[in-house]
């Protein structure tokens, strides 16, 4: 009898031990990035209108009279304002203006409201359509 008790007690340790030893990896879900990973998005910030370039994609991001647009080229009236200047950053985002207060505070920023020139400057509503600004006077 305590031979049989000896081997079911050997039996359970063993079985015990290797609970104890096997790895237990945890995957993030599929929806979710990978811990400590976060895609990076290159652009180039021009401070003197406040305008993102991503080169990957080649498109264009500037604050409109109806808010952030984006395009593959900008408007004319900022044209100017991207020829020099540039500041290259990475950001966490694939709309780069989610961030434009603290690329601001960071890298400055002066934002030329063109859609507000071309209101004087034709006497007529031009791009801008209402002047919103969000809150991004500077």
């Amino acid at each position: 009898m305590k031979t049989r008790r000896f081997a079911v007690i050997a039996a359970l340790a063993i079985a015990g031990a290797g609970f104890a030893t096997t790895p237990v990896v945890a995957s993030p879900p599929a929806w979710a990035p990978a811990h400590g990973w976060r895609a990076k998005h290159q652009y180039v910030y021009y401070p003197s209108a406040e305008v993102y370039y991503e080169p990957a994609s080649r498109m264009w991001f500037w604050l409109g009279g109806n808010g952030w647009q984006a395009g593959v080229s900008l408007p004319l009236a900022l044209q100017g304002y991207v020829g020099a200047g540039g500041v290259n950053i990475s950001l966490d985002v694939d709309r780069p203006y989610l961030q434009n207060d603290d690329v601001v505070r960071r890298y400055g920023g002066s934002q030329h409201r063109w859609w507000r020139d071309e209101d004087r400057g034709h006497g007529h509503g031009g791009h801008g359509h209402g002047g919103s600004n969000h809150g991004h006077d500077h």
